[in-house]
């Protein structure tokens, strides 16, 4: 359950991002700003995609014995 939640937080923060991708994008802020927050939303995705990978790993360690 642990992991669910870890997941579960990380896209919400991610969602976070993307929201304020949208925000800056509607007022016109600076591309330099704009390009920071894309790099962190890509960031977040990569960090997500680890958790998942990893998860799994972890999961067919623990059936591989039986």
């Amino acid at each position: 359950m642990k992991f669910k939640n870890n997941v579960l937080d990380k896209l919400v923060q991610t969602e976070a991002v993307a929201n304020r991708i949208q925000l800056q994008v509607n007022r016109g802020m600076s591309q330099g700003e704009i390009l920071d927050s894309i790099e962190k939303l890509k960031e977040s995705i990569d960090d997500i995609r680890d958790m998942i990978s990893s998860e799994n790993d972890d999961f067919e360690r623990q059936f591989a014995g039986q």
